[in-house]
């Protein structure tokens, strides 16, 4: 796995629309800035800003109906430069507390 980013795959038992919502307002509760939306193809990237150890990072999110009917998610968090000493926890937190905050919309059931 490269520096500059981090990945991880989802499940979630809702339908896809409901999902696309959640991650959108996910993104609005971790103030995150809307780069691209794509809801014809589930896709939805953000960026988050310049820190003191980053050069900021964009957080890439694809949905998909898997063939049991339940939504898969992948989230990736991607470094704008990659090169940076702290850019995989970065980007690994950045996942992480997405994940978080999109579950408390789509709690499990």
């Amino acid at each position: 796995m490269a520096w500059g980013n981090y990945g991880q795959s989802y499940v979630y038992n809702y339908d896809i629309n409901a999902v696309f919502d959640a991650v959108m307002r996910t993104a609005a509760q971790l103030k995150l800035k809307l780069c691209d939306s794509d809801r014809n193809n589930y896709r939805v990237q953000f960026s988050n800003g310049i820190s003191l150890f980053t050069w900021g990072e964009k957080l890439n999110v694809s949905m998909g109906v898997l063939p049991d009917g339940r939504t898969g998610v992948n989230i990736t968090s991607v470094s704008n430069l990659g090169v940076e000493l702290m850019a995989k926890s970065k980007n690994e937190g950045n996942v992480l507390k997405f994940v978080n905050t999109l579950n408390m919309f789509l709690p499990p059931r």
